[in-house]
């Protein structure tokens, strides 16, 4: 699949016994390998040995090497990082000697062929580098406070980006401290040309390296997709809204038809680690991308549907709204059941989800059982309806209104007389009947209303 990030991330290091494993899995994704070189006095840590630059130049990586310093030139830090190949040195503003460095990194440039950074903390003004444009050829904002990993991105720092963007606009604006799936984002288009990424793609195996580096991709061309749908009545329809079931969400405005056209391009190349980022989002756009990819792994050949169905049921309590879960229900659980070999076993697979509390559970139970309706499986569909039709939501009964439409096309008599019955015992609600009967005539929906014609 195409790259979207190609060049734009620079893979971080802070300990070396994480370089050796990481750099095999890296080296073919055009990434710059970041390492972060720290004296135990600028920031409390002791960062990764620089004899590994050498190592990344040789596998023909990018080397980019962060100095967390007091005294770059004193304790031979350069001059280290240049004997062993490094393409950018970065120095703070904050440290003392900062101009006496900075100028002698302009005249070492003269003999090698490397660029040079300076980077800012988190509180250090961009203003402090005015005067300075022609000195340095790349600024590193740090988004966190420099000496450690796994720390929470800050916010502010997107405004900073795109100040440095406008004052600097020749030169390259990286930023480093936790990036992650959640934040890359706010950098990458606040226009940052570099993104330095740590724990998000280092301490883990191969795969999940690699599906973490596919996730940025898809997160990146996310952005192409059109965004043309009707936001305002999107959100009245899905309860978008103060006090609604999908208050908590964000809505980007894509529509169904773009996102199935982008799902066909993603979903064979996509792992279950990948869908996680998306399922568990707040962006409910990011998914619906999820549950549409999975529907679509669940009708390929060679698919394990078990482990999709443990998936689907690990994450069941992201599917919370009638859109997600009218899009997977038949697709995977009721594709799935349709196989199964009895009606007691169905049923069992069933009770899971009929008998929860959450509705949206019970909702993508009852769902499920449109493909065993379509199948003309009576038995199942009247045992679930028994169970559910006098449920007080109306999402409830509306699904099973559906169920009890699409039975009616295979079994007539006896959906009427079903709902005649039940009807007679204890007024259905009105959504259940109204769905249900929807294509029934005149003289069909009487007898479910009154028992017979009046």
């Amino acid at each position: 699949m195409e790259n979207k990030i190609e060049g734009k991330v620079s893979v971080s290091f802070l300990d070396s016994k994480d370089v050796l494993g990481v750099f095999d899995i890296i080296k073919d994704l055009n990434v710059w390998v970041h390492f972060d070189v720290m004296d135990n006095k600028f920031v409390p840590n002791t960062g990764v040995d620089m004899k590994y630059i050498k190592t990344a130049k040789n596998l023909g990586m990018y080397t980019d090497v962060h100095l967390m310093v007091e005294n770059p030139l004193g304790d031979k830090y350069i001059y280290t990082a240049i004997e062993n190949g490094a393409d950018s040195i970065t120095i703070h503003q904050e440290i003392k000697n900062f101009d006496a460095v900075l100028n002698r990194l302009n005249q070492l440039k003269k003999e090698h062929n490397f660029k040079i950074g300076v980077s800012l903390k988190p509180n250090t003004d961009i203003s402090k580098l005015k005067g300075y444009e022609d000195k340095f050829d790349l600024l590193l904002l740090m988004s966190v406070e420099p000496g450690f990993g796994g720390q929470k991105y800050i916010e502010s720092t997107n405004n900073k980006i795109k100040e440095a963007k406008k004052l600097f606009k020749n030169k390259i604006i990286q930023v480093d401290g936790g990036v992650n799936f959640d934040t890359f984002l706010n950098p990458y288009l606040s226009g940052a040309d570099s993104l330095v990424v740590g724990s998000y793609l280092v301490k883990r195996g191969k795969n999940e390296i690699l599906d973490n580096y596919l996730a940025l991709n898809i997160l990146v061309d996310f952005e192409t997709i059109p965004k043309d749908s009707n936001i305002e009545f999107d959100k009245k329809l899905l309860q978008i809204v103060p006090g609604g079931y999908g208050q908590n969400d964000v809505l980007l405005g894509i529509t169904s038809p773009n996102l199935r056209k982008f799902v066909k391009k993603w979903y064979k190349n996509v792992s279950l680690n990948i869908l996680k980022h998306f399922i568990i989002s707040n962006i409910h756009e990011y998914r619906k991308f999820g549950l549409f990819c999975l529907s679509s792994m669940a009708k390929q050949k060679d698919c394990n549907v078990q482990d999709l169905l443990c998936f689907m049921n690990e994450n069941i309590v992201y599917i919370n709204n009638w859109d997600l879960t009218d899009e997977i229900a038949p697709n995977l659980l009721g594709n799935y059941l349709s196989t199964l070999s009895s009606d007691k076993i169905i049923l069992s697979k069933l009770e899971y989800y009929i008998n929860s509390d959450n509705f949206w559970i019970r909702r993508i139970g009852i769902v499920s059982c449109l493909v065993l309706a379509k199948n003309g499986n009576y038995s199942v569909c009247e045992n679930i309806a028994c169970k559910v039709m006098y449920d007080d939501n109306h999402l409830i009964q509306k699904a099973i209104g559906w169920v009890l439409r699409e039975l009616y096309k295979k079994e007539p008599k006896k959906v009427i007389e079903f709902l005649s019955k039940s009807n007679s015992k204890k007024k259905l609600p009105s959504f259940v009947i109204s769905y249900a009967c929807e294509h029934m005539s005149m003289e069909e929906k009487n007898i479910v209303k009154f028992g017979g014609l009046k």
